[in-house]
């Protein structure tokens, strides 16, 4: 039964014909709050998340002078991770909701961050406690630490160090809260021939406006409608829905395929981020989160993985929606196979 709801910057030299511009041999000093630092940590990031919970798992903003500390395990490199990284110290990981792109330019796998939590909030998103800003808007818990005055007076750039190993876990452990928001190695297991989409109708016909018309398509049962990437990019969501791959899907009385305008393209939206592979460890599904900005999001998935005939192992970060459990991918490296060979080398 489907489940279906409704610089390039240009430089001038203005020196004359006598005169050269000096030539610099020595590296500027950089920015004292680029520099990495040594800072106390007064509190576990388990400590830390233990507050919401302690508040009635509502959000929290800290008053105290609060300072917790942990190494990077994430990398927004290949774009499946958005304006945000996690953070593992012994007891526990986090994800800092820093609103900026690019951030594996600025905190590398590995390297020690300290985050001063006084005037911060922690919050939860579906079961994932997270540490930014409060929201005014009030719609979600947290909020992303966006102006760079305020990110460089409670997110600090410690020393490197060598990246962290990952935690082997069983299939009991992914239940287990202290697990959420680690990295951690998930082994053997099987594609599930099963896939989660978002996309959205629009009733009118002209493809601009989505906003409250989402079809959510999960089956109970195995089928992928032929979406045999890991994701897809709006490019690759488009290609399958014209191909027909989601006609059959049934739409209020009517089904996808009525959906089909003249010229032969929809009037369903490109949803390029919500599209999700699921995978079996044990008797426990696995929704694999790949955003469809991801460098990799329309690679296919091993033939042989899709079979049936190979099991896959994952390293990434463990997390849960609702408490389901949910893994996100870091890129392809974390894509082994049974007997520990990278998938895509």
């Amino acid at each position: 039964m489907k489940k279906l709801y409704t610089i390039l910057l240009t430089a001038a030299l203005c020196a004359s014909c006598e005169e050269f511009q000096p030539v610099f041999t020595l590296k500027p000093e950089a920015p004292e709050y680029q520099k990495p630092v040594e800072m106390e940590v007064n509190t576990t990031i388990a400590a830390l998340k233990d507050m919401y919970v302690a508040n009635g798992n509502k959000p929290i903003t800290i008053e105290d002078d609060i300072i917790v500390g942990g190494q990077v395990t994430t990398s927004d490199k290949d774009g499946n991770l958005y304006k945000s990284f996690y953070i593992q110290d012994e007891t526990a990981g986090i994800e800092v909701k820093v609103g900026k792109n690019g951030l594996y330019n600025e905190y590398k796998l590995g390297q020690w961050v300290y985050v001063k939590c006084e005037g911060l909030t922690v919050g939860d998103y579906n079961g994932m406690i997270q540490i930014g800003y409060s929201d005014p808007s009030g719609e979600y818990e947290t909020s992303y630490i966006e102006h760079s005055a305020i990110i460089n007076t409670h997110v600090f750039k410690g020393p490197y160090a060598e990246p962290v190993e990952p935690v082997v876990i069983t299939e009991a452990e992914l239940h287990d809260k202290v697990n959420l928001g680690r990295l951690v190695t998930i082994r053997d297991l099987k594609y599930d021939d099963h896939v989660f989409i978002l996309a959205y109708v629009d009733p009118n016909g002209d493809r601009k406006d989505y906003t409250n018309n989402g079809i959510f398509i999960d089956e109970e049962g195995p089928d992928n409608y032929g979406v045999t990437t890991w994701a897809c990019s709006e490019q690759k969501w488009v290609e399958y829905l014209e191909n027909g791959n989601f006609d059959s899907v049934e739409v209020g009385s009517g089904t996808v395929a009525d959906y089909r305008q003249e010229d032969g393209s929809y009037a369903i939206g490109s949803m390029a981020y919500a599209v999700s592979q699921y995978f079996r460890m044990g008797k426990t599904d696995v929704q694999v989160r790949t955003s469809g900005y991801a460098r990799f999001s329309d690679t296919e998935i091993p033939q042989e993985v899709l079979d049936g005939t190979a099991t896959v192992t994952l390293t990434g970060i463990l997390t849960e929606y609702k408490g389901a459990s949910q893994f996100t991918l870091i890129d392809l490296d974390g894509v082994i196979t049974a007997d520990g060979k990278p998938w895509y080398k």
